[in-house]
């Protein structure tokens, strides 16, 4: 599988001078007397344990972090420190997340554009607006009894209301949590009952898909619960369009809450940089969450470097990610206030009324950075719609990628038929463990099709061969391996919340490899000629992130001990217009003594999978990639698993097709599927082996 010829190149800067990652460089140069002269060379230094640190204090000073800290006295991070247990970055800085965000030197006078689903009015809040609202919820939080490290969630949309809390709790030294309202009752309250939050603001409906949900039902079933956790004192009720007006104990409505404040100013309380802000959750699908704890200013120093060097965000600029409020990605859309600019936050589906829709308010509100996943971007391409035929784009500087991978051909559409050939297109690859990007893009380098251009600054990963008792690197060398981490980053989470949490963060990162050694749980490679990253699939690495039961992977498939990713099967047939979505997994069960690939595909429209499809189909894996990664059985399919952030659930269907029972939690968006699954654990249902092309192993 070793790469043999680059791949097409897509994109190349004009004048990277002008980029911040440049000008990062050269104050580096010029401060260090160094002579850096290129990304590699510059990440090189960033990660060299003799000056790391120094790359870490250079950064903090970029960001303009010290602007709202107390002077940097002693080290960046102590001599040695290892990475497990997680170390202490900046141990005598003392700052706030949420004054750094409403003290920020801004160009633009507008904070945030709250925008509902289908984008036909548009709400502009001042930063002095945005302020104010801080002010009062915090006062008001205060005078429910709210203090530092106490829990404060929510389970509402991404709207204004959301930001104005988090900010609220995190002046205090709370710690701050957010739910989808997407999610069931289940799955909300197997992430609340695990942290005993001392308030929680719900909403009584949103819209999505151009219809009005109601969300009192869930409201009421998830406060009846909340009543029997320790520490909860009040449920926050916004009313929506959906009236209401019951009376219920221990709750009170957004405005009756902001009635409470007692005129007090926003003081922000200076803390630790490693205290805790945020808890964040794994999407397992099986089993209750893992509650991932994260250092405020950690998180942003990370989404910060990422914005401003790997995406380059300029001050002024509008940015818009699209996400939920139960993805990482919404620190995003929070940290869009740090850079003197404007944030968007859109409530409803991307693609209502049509799938234009965010690309109009890029161009109404001239937004320089458009964040959103993969599978929009598919979509659009699938659809044959060209977005830069029947939009002003010339504000956008970047579109990045997140969610999943994203294939060569749309990356080669993008620049084709898509978008204006000036805007850089960004993949990246990091996690809700991470709180940053791994590998991202570089505006100083070029692009190429099907790749993530580069590590990511201060981030020092490596490919390993964890097929041997010893690993060897397997960096640019084209053979796929296991993601890793070598050193510790500020982003890292400070704990698992909850009981025999420290084991659990153990087992889930340094279980493979030591302590000193951060698994990430994908399988990559990297070209020997570019330098950039093939996401391949998911390693077996997270296994106890995911479930605490299955000791096999997702997203890596091993016949008869020959390892690739999942995604490469994916590209292998993503020609194929037959199919609506498709999901690829292996099936070991207790019997077998092989591991079995089965790619199970849902047609689109009417259409059926025919024997002669399976052919052409096996044939066009075999020429793309080799016979033996061709399936052992292709079956149809109803419905394919997501999660409610839009993943594809890989690991359960493995679980169920290898005779595993397993009890779908409250991430997956839709539960029922998993059920038709069941049937291919048995022989009966397995009679459709491939038969053509020969070599399959």
């Amino acid at each position: 599988m070793a790469i043999v010829a680059a791949p097409r190149k897509l994109w190349q800067n004009a004048d990277p001078t002008q980029t911040n990652m440049d000008k990062f460089r050269r104050q580096v140069n010029s401060k260090r007397r160094l002579a850096l002269k290129d990304y590699a060379e510059l990440h090189a230094w960033s990660i060299d344990p003799r000056t790391a640190s120094d790359f870490w204090a250079d950064l903090f000073e970029f960001e303009g972090l010290a602007k709202h800290a107390l002077p940097i006295k002693g080290s960046v991070l102590p001599q040695g420190a290892a990475m497990f247990p997680p170390s202490h970055f900046f141990p005598q800085v003392r700052m706030n997340f949420a004054q750094h965000l409403l003290n920020v030197e801004s160009l633009n006078p507008i904070a945030i554009y709250a925008v509902p689903e289908g984008a036909k009015t548009v709400r502009a809040i001042t930063r002095q607006e945005l302020r104010e609202q801080v002010t009062v919820i915090a006062d008001a939080l205060r005078q429910a009894g709210v203090k530092k490290g106490d829990r404060v969630a929510a389970v509402i949309s991404n709207c204004f209301e959301t930001i104005v809390a988090c900010l609220a709790t995190l002046s205090i030294g709370a710690l701050w949590s957010t739910s989808s309202p997407d999610m069931g009752t289940e799955g909300i309250m197997q992430r609340l009952e695990q942290i005993e939050p001392k308030i929680v603001f719900f909403e009584s409906s949103v819209h999505y898909n151009g219809k009005l949900r109601s969300l009192t039902e869930k409201y009421e079933q998830c406060l009846g619960r909340l009543r029997k956790v320790a520490d909860f004192k009040r449920a926050v009720l916004i009313i929506r369009d959906e009236p209401y007006s019951k009376e219920q104990p221990d709750s009170t409505t957004w405005d009756r809450f902001l009635s409470t404040a007692k005129g007090r100013p926003l003081t922000f309380e200076q803390l630790p940089f490693s205290h805790p802000g945020f808890i964040v959750y794994s999407s397992g699908t099986t089993g209750a969450p893992k509650c991932i704890v994260h250092s405020a200013c950690g998180l942003l120093m990370q989404v910060k470097k990422d914005y401003l060097l790997h995406l380059d965000v300029r001050p002024g600029d509008t940015v818009y990610q699209y996400t939920t409020t139960g993805w990482i990605m919404w620190a995003m859309v929070l940290c869009g206030l740090c850079y003197g600019g404007s944030v968007v936050v859109y409530d409803g589906s991307p693609l209502y009324p049509d799938p234009l829709v965010t690309l109009r308010l890029v161009e109404k509100l001239k937004i320089s950075l458009f964040g959103t996943s993969a599978r929009f971007l598919t979509d659009l391409q699938e659809r044959n719609i060209c977005p830069k035929q029947t939009n002003d784009l010339s504000s956008l500087r970047t579109v990045s990628s997140t969610g999943s991978v994203l294939p060569a051909r749309v990356c080669e559409w993008f620049y084709d038929a898509g978008f204006p050939d000036t805007v850089h297109l960004v993949s990246g690859s990091g996690g809700t463990d991470l709180a940053c990007s791994l590998v991202s893009g570089d505006p100083t380098s070029p692009a190429y099709s099907g790749e993530i251009q580069a590590p990511a600054l201060g981030m020092a990963i490596d490919i390993l061969d964890s097929a041997k008792d010893h690993p060897i690197s397997l960096m640019n060398t084209g053979v796929p391996g296991e993601l890793v981490c070598r050193q510790p980053f500020p982003s890292e989470p400070v704990e698992f919340w909850g009981r025999d949490g420290k084991t659990k963060y153990q087992k889930a990162y340094f279980e493979r490899f030591g302590n000193n050694i951060w698994t990430q749980g994908d399988f990559v490679s990297s070209s020997p000629i570019t330098g950039g990253f093939t996401m391949l699939g998911r390693s077996g690495s997270l296994v106890h992130m995911l479930t605490e039961e299955i000791q096999s992977s997702d997203g890596v498939l091993n016949p008869s001990g020959v390892r690739f990713g999942s995604a490469e099967i994916y590209q292998a047939i993503e020609k194929f217009t037959e199919f609506e979505e498709t999901i690829c997994v292996g099936q070991r069960r207790p019997q077998d003594n092989d591991e079995a690939v089965i790619l199970f595909v849902k047609m689109k429209d009417s259409k059926h999978l025919t024997k002669a499809l399976i052919v052409s189909v096996c044939s066009a894996i075999s020429t793309s990639l080799s016979p033996r990664h061709v399936p052992k059985f292709i079956f149809e399919v109803p419905e394919i698993p997501y999660t409610i952030n839009g993943k594809k659930i890989e690991l359960a269907v493995k679980q169920i097709v290898s005779g595993q029972v397993i009890t779908p939690s409250g991430a997956v968006m839709n539960p029922e599927s998993l059920k038709f699954f069941e049937r291919f654990a048995h022989d009966s249902y397995l009679k459709q082996e491939v038969e053509e092309p020969k070599g399959r192993l």
